[in-house]
Formats: structure tokens, C-alpha cells, sequence
């Protein structure tokens, strides 16, 4: 079902009707591809312990939550919450950049770190704000998870 109305927004979106024409093969492939890739998670998971599937799934939600939180300090930022942003010359110094590695780990250009950013938040060229909202994130979510787990436990 949110296969379907997905492709229904996207031929919706078509300005040119001939566009459309195009879309069977991809489309049919898709099919067949999400098939194929769910019976190898299927077969390659049966003896997996569902404990262990569900601790990386939720460990993994939670580095992606980091990230989420810590873009959403980013944005903050643009939006001049934390006073200038723009002109560089008129940041305060936590909206400076602590370091720049956008030689290296360009995440706008490299594509390992591209999608580093939109799963996880990377930034290369993080500010202290971006840092203490990651720090934040973590020693709360820490927090709350001993406290639940010790909970759990009695």
C-alpha cells in the first residue's frame, strides 16, 4: 500500500505525460528486487535470535536519533536561534567550526559521507552546539536506558 501511493505521487508529480511511459520497467524491478531481498533477510535471519535482531535495531535507532538531533541543532543554528549565523565574521564562538574536515569527509561531495549525514548526522564542519547536542542526546538516552533496565530487572 505505501508502495502504491508512492508511485501515485510521483507520476502525479510528471508535468510531461510521456514520462510516464517510462516507468513500468523500474517500477516492475523494484517488485522483484524487494521480493528477492526480503526472502534473503527471511532465510538468512531464521536462526537468528529475535533478542539479539531487536538490541542492534535499537541501538542503531538510537545513533540515527543522535544524528536527528543533533541536525536539528544545525538548523536551529541557520535559523539564528543561537545568534548569527551569517556573516561568518559576526558567529559567536559556539557557532564557530571546532575543526573542518571537508577535505577529507566532505559531506556534501563524498557519498560514503553523504549518506553518513542522513543516517547518523555527520558533519564536517560541526560546531560546539552540534557536539553538546550529540553529548546530550547520549547521556540522557544512557540515562533513561539504565534506569528502564533496572527497572526491567525487579
Amino acid at each position: 500500500l505505501e508502495s502504491i501511493i508512492f508511485l501515485v505521487g510521483v507520476i502525479s508529480d510528471f508535468k510531461d505525460p510521456s514520462y510516464v511511459s517510462s516507468l513500468p520497467i523500474p517500477i516492475i524491478l523494484a517488485l522483484i528486487l524487494s521480493r528477492v531481498v526480503g526472502c534473503i533477510f527471511f532465510q538468512g535471519t531464521k536462526k537468528m535470535k529475535v533478542e539479539h535482531f531487536m538490541r542492534f535495531c535499537a541501538v542503531f535507532l538510537m545513533f540515527i536519533a543522535a544524528g536527528f538531533f543533533s541536525q536539528s541543532m544545525h538548523k536551529w543554528q541557520e535559523l539564528d536561534a543561537f545568534g548569527a549565523w551569517s556573516p561568518l565574521s559576526a558567529r559567536a564562538w559556539h557557532n564557530q567550526k571546532v575543526f573542518d574536515a571537508s577535505d577529507c569527509c566532505n559531506d556534501k561531495t563524498n557519498r560514503f559521507f553523504v549518506l553518513m549525514r542522513a543516517l547518523l548526522g555527520w558533519q564536517d564542519q560541526p560546531t560546539p552546539i552540534e557536539f553538546f547536542a550529540y553529548a546530550i542526546y547520549w547521556v540522557i538516552a544512557l540515562a533513561f536506558g539504565f534506569v528502564m533496565v533496572g527497572r526491567a530487572k525487579k
